[in-house]
This record gives C-alpha cells, structure tokens and sequence, in this order.
C-alpha cells in the first residue's frame, strides 16, 4: 500500500507541534544542565526536631557540596502537613524546592476530601530514603508494663486513658484507633504537629502513651523516661529482639512502619529528579551518615523514583484498608 504524500502546507502544518515539543525538550535539557542555579529548598512539613527534620539536616550539607549551592531545609508544619506539601505544590517546577515526605502524603488524600493539591497529578516520586518501626510507648508512671495490662487498665476507665500521636491521620494516630477496635477499648486521642511536640508531652505526664516511630524515642527509652511496652511491626525488631510485638502481646493485625521519603513537583525535568536520586543513594552510604542513621533507630533505603512510585501506591491501598476497618474520621 502506498502511504499518501502530504502537501507542503499539511507537512508544514504537522512540524508545528513537533518543533514545539523540540523546543520544549531542549529547554528542559538546559534548564536540568544549569541546576542548580540558586540555593535549594527541603521543605519539611513538621517541626524542626522530628526524624524527617534530622535526616533532611543529615542530607543537606553533603548535597551542597555536590550541587556547588546551598541546600536548605524548611520547616513548614500546619494543618496534618499539608501547608508544606502545598507550598511545593505551588513553587515553580524547576527543582529549587522539594519535598520531604512521610506516610501522611498517602494518608492525608484518604481522610480529606478537599485538599489544595492532588498528590498523584501534582508530584513525583524522587526515592525513598529511610524507615524505622513504630513502638507503642507509655509514661512510666501509667500503671502498665504490658499491652495486656494496660488493655485491662483502659477497660476499667473506658475514656479515661489519653494517647498522643505526631498528628490527625499519622501512621501513630491510625495505630491508635487500631489498637482501640481490636482490643475493644476506649482512649482519648490527643494530636500533636510533630515527632518532637508529641514526645515532650508523653514526657510530661501529658498523656499517658501513644505510638510512636523509635528513631523519635529511642534515647527517652534508653534513659529510662519511657516505657517501651511493644513494637507494631509485624515480626521483632532485631534491635530489640527482647520486645513482643503487638500481635505477641494479643493484639493481632499490626504492622505499622514509619518511612521518609523525597517528591519533586511534576513538572520538575527528569534529569533533575535523577541528579537527587544518585544524591540520595550516595549520601546513605557514607559511614558517618549510615552511622548516625542507625544510632536513631532508622535503615537507609535508597530506591529508584519507579521503586518508590510502587511503594506509594501499595501504601495508599494499604492505609485505604485500615481507615476503612478503624473507621477513622478526622475533623
């Protein structure tokens, strides 16, 4: 069969578009060759203090050095994390700002329906970086020293015992809410903006436990300041081979693991998400970084932007069950 030849205007017609899309291409390649041309932004949602705070710092410097500009990290907590992840949103795509992220970005999407961001068409995954497991923790002076006493407690005072959480729709606050249907109890759930703000209250006698990742307690535990009562991973955590785990200690179905990760805005060139990708997976594997990373309780994990879009979207399905099961509203 021949094919029909088109005539110069229709030819003419069709090199348009194709010579945008070049042009397009060549603009993207410049910009991703000229990055970074002014200080970089890591836009953390949550206090300054937190693990994801901690680990931007740890990534910071060592990126300048890199990328030859500064590289600063942002705090920008409010409203369930989502003033940060909307700031990003909105900054120009050119991979000056990024951001930071934790379970929340899959989370919040499930209890919001209003949100000023859609975190699948507005961002893109750049990797995941590190996880630490959740542990249920309570305030030595609770008169508990294990999940089955303190279920026995909450029974005897149904809405009487108080647990904290880093914020509305967190991976401590579904936890908590889990714990609540399986063991058949009441507790007052009492949110906090952040790792840090939470911790300082259970410290205080604020309220009496919550759940909590263990690179944010793990020193508070090793002092003695908080009673470490169970780890919500589905099997033992090697560093604390001694501790029961939720299932163990006679609440089935737990497997809680908290994790940081890094997204780009959509529209950032792929060249530039890669750059960050191959920084992120040097970083980790510098000893003094690894070192520090293990002392806090948290395992580097460098992934692929493809790897971590898989992850992200088992998570969503994942927490999409748990909210649906624990019936969790936030208000």
């Amino acid at each position: 069969m021949t094919l029909p030849v088109p005539s110069p205007a229709t030819a003419a017609a069709w090199l348009v578009p194709l010579a945008g899309l070049s042009l397009l291409a060549c603009a993207q390649s410049a910009v991703a060759q000229a990055y970074p041309a002014k200080p970089v932004r890591l836009v953390v949602p949550f206090p300054a203090g937190g693990v994801l705070d901690r680990l931007s710092r740890s990534i910071a410097p060592r990126a300048a050095e890199t990328f030859g500009q500064p590289v600063l990290v942002e705090n920008r907590p409010g409203a369930s994390t989502i003033l940060g992840t909307e700031a990003v949103a909105r900054a120009p795509a050119d991979g000056h700002t990024l951001l930071m992220m934790a379970a929340t970005f899959v989370i919040t999407p499930l209890l919001r329906q209003k949100l000023p961001f859609d975190t699948q068409r507005d961002f893109q995954p750049v990797s995941l970086i590190a996880n630490t497991p959740n542990v249920l923790v309570a305030n030595p002076s609770l008169p508990a020293r294990t999940v089955k006493e303190l279920i026995a407690l909450a029974k005897k005072q149904p809405g009487v015992l108080t647990y904290g959480s880093i914020g509305q729709g967190t991976p401590q606050h579904l936890s908590g809410e889990m714990l609540k249907v399986n063991a058949g109890i009441d507790m007052v759930h009492v949110p906090y903006q952040g790792g840090a703000p939470a911790a300082q209250a259970l410290l205080g006698g604020h309220v009496g436990l919550m759940f909590v990742n263990l690179a944010e307690v793990q020193g508070f535990i090793d002092a003695g300041r908080m009673r470490l009562l169970a780890v919500a991973t589905a099997n033992r955590v090697p560093s604390l081979k001694d501790v029961p785990t939720m299932t163990e200690a006679g609440v089935p179905g737990f497997d809680s693991t908290s994790w940081f990760g890094m997204a780009a805005a959509s529209g950032v060139p792929r060249d530039i998400v890669s750059r960050w990708q191959a920084e992120i997976a040097r970083v980790v594997k510098l000893p003094e970084v690894r070192e520090t990373l293990t002392a806090t309780g948290l395992t580097a994990l460098a992934t692929t932007p493809e790897q971590f879009g898989a992850f992200l979207k088992e998570e969503t399905a994942r927490y999409a069950r748990v909210i649906r099961e624990a019936k969790v509203t936030v208000e």
